[in-house]
């Protein structure tokens, strides 16, 4: 069969099928949020388990891995002088237990040089930063624990985010622990608390800080304790080349104060659903394509850490010739693909003389994101991208619902996830069949040049990621 001919096979199969939203539904309404190794997380694991046996998919199976995973207590957030004012709070996931009052300080966005700005200012207080700054899909702006990390290195004893979105949401995302080359519980706790509040709660904070100076009190009670959590894999073997591996993978995993459904059950389900179309073909596809699951992306990119580093080896027994994630695919608005690549320049000219073939247009930008689940493979040499669509949320910055209370099943719709999973579909088709994809594994100083291009090689090294130069 000819690849038109298995194009519109792909596209008639998904287009008529409800398979993706009603997966979601159950994912997220009945198993629930499905936390880093947590008992919602085993349940899901298991439900997808069963999804991939019944689609088809051979060698499927739960490859656990330990890790730390984090309980979340009491937080309380107060102004304590010149007033006594309670704000509500949530901490982030690996926040330590904690008390403490200081004097509060505005970092802004948290930027380097707003940090840089304020110097020695910052040592003792507790800082307040907004959480994120960025248009969804867009890059340029840092990471929370970039921030974090910040906050730490010039002395801050807590870390208080603030939403950029208005809505009552309090935003949430996990905290760098105090010693990254280490997984251990104690390890992965964070060093100081790190909490996050509403648009509407830091905009409060901001009115009073206009008026004199403040003091903060931070109240955290939370664990953070060994645990197991979970990848689910699945394969269609390759007819010809079965060593040879093309991955479509997403995180199941979501955060305990949501249903995760658009970061990223909605990526999931894409990923499963470009799985279950190309099944169809199980026998004819040259190379195996293997649909992966991962989990606990959201507090470290835990699964994928663990996938690369057992599979992915300076010798492997396999060859994974690409990794395609999906975090952040099928929740938005159609006709928004962007495909993030994290490879040679060569590769993106493929993605984008493809556009002609498939007679689909998608955004293609070399962004070097060490955010999600495709890093842990690319810093291994082994190409990657992602792909994402622009999120139903209009004009809000960041992840928009993500990492909020908001990120409900309502936020997803079955044409997302129906285009996200025909676009991954198609595009891990050719990565599979075509001979002339310019798969090339690269060395470790080709790796280091794009980490030092994209400025993280020195935090790669200080966190054990990555090895110093002999």
């Amino acid at each position: 069969m000819d690849m038109k001919a298995m194009d519109r096979q792909i596209l008639g199969d998904i287009w008529t099928s409800g398979e993706s939203y009603e997966t979601l539904v159950h994912l997220c309404d009945v198993i629930g949020h499905r936390f880093g190794g947590s008992e919602s997380e085993r349940h899901g694991a298991e439900y997808l388990k069963g999804k991939m046996v019944e689609y088809g998919f051979e060698n499927v199976h739960i490859e656990e891995f330990p890790m730390a995973s984090w309980g979340r207590g009491s937080c309380s957030l107060s102004i304590a002088e010149p007033i006594d004012r309670e704000l509500s709070a949530i901490a982030l996931p690996y926040c330590p237990s904690a008390t403490i009052t200081a004097a509060m300080i505005d970092v802004g966005d948290g930027e380097e040089e707003d940090f840089e700005r304020l110097g020695e200012e910052v040592r003792g207080k507790i800082v307040l930063t907004n959480a994120e700054t960025n248009k969804p899909g867009v890059k340029g702006r840092s990471h929370r624990n970039d921030k974090f990390a910040r906050a730490i290195a010039y002395g801050a004893v807590g870390c208080v985010f603030m939403n950029q979105n208005p809505g009552l949401l309090r935003i949430t995302g996990s905290l760098l622990g105090s010693d990254p080359t280490r997984d251990d519980a104690a390890s992965r706790e964070a060093a100081i608390p790190g909490i996050g509040i509403s648009y509407e709660a830091g905009m409060t904070i901001r009115r009073f800080a206009k008026k004199s100076a403040l003091s903060l009190t931070i109240k955290t009670d939370n664990r953070t304790f060994e645990s197991t959590s979970r990848n689910v894999i699945g394969d269609i073997p390759g007819s010809e080349f079965p060593d040879e591996i093309v991955v479509i993978g997403a995180h199941f995993d979501g955060h305990d104060v949501s249903q995760g459904a658009g970061d990223d059950a909605a990526g999931t389900l894409s990923a499963m659903e470009a799985g279950r179309a190309l099944a169809a073909f199980k026998g004819t596809i040259r190379r195996t394509i293997r649909i992966v699951a991962f989990g606990s992306e959201e507090i470290g990119l835990l699964g994928s850490n663990y996938h690369a580093r057992t599979h992915c080896g300076q010798t492997p027994q396999k060859t994974y010739r690409f990794v395609l994630n999906l975090d952040g695919a099928g929740r938005g608005e159609t006709g928004t693909e962007f495909l993030r690549v994290l490879s040679l320049p060569d590769v993106q000219a493929y993605f984008e003389a493809a556009q002609d073939d498939m007679n689909y247009r998608f955004d293609v930008a070399d962004v070097y994101s060490q955010h999600s689940d495709q890093f842990p493979f690319a810093v291994r040499g082994i190409q990657t991208s992602q792909l994402i669509t622009m999120e139903r949320s209009g004009g809000l910055v960041g992840r928009g619902w993500g990492h909020t209370e908001a990120d409900t099943v309502d936020k997803v719709h079955l044409r997302g996830l129906q285009v996200s999973a025909a676009l991954g579909a198609r595009l891990a088709l050719r990565i599979a069949q075509d001979d002339t994809f310019p798969a090339h594994r690269l060395g470790e100083d080709e790796v280091r040049d794009q980490l030092t291009r994209a400025g993280i090689l020195q935090r790669q090294i200080d966190e054990g990621v990555f090895p110093p130069r002999n």
